[in-house]
């Protein structure tokens, strides 16, 4: 069995990609909104106990999410 806060926050930085990629209207811009905040904060949640390994992963998610909602505050300004 894997590390469930690990496999916790890779679901909720997915569910926070996809959210970003469905933004046409302004409910669906708070939804994404809402799920960045949730990844950035189980990402976090995630480090405290994980392996090296999975801190590198962890890493790249949250470069990703990052660069993601820097182009969602970009666009929806």
């Amino acid at each position: 069995m894997g590390n469930r806060i690990f496999q916790q926050a890779r679901e909720a930085v997915q569910e926070a990609q996809n959210a970003m990629e469905a933004t046409h209207t302004p409910q669906a811009q708070a939804e994404a909104t809402e799920k960045i905040n949730r990844a950035k904060q189980a990402l976090s949640q995630a480090f405290a106990d994980s392996s090296l390994a999975e801190r590198e992963q962890l890493m790249q998610l949250q470069n990703s999410l990052y660069e993601l909602s820097e182009e969602f505050t970009t666009e929806s300004k």
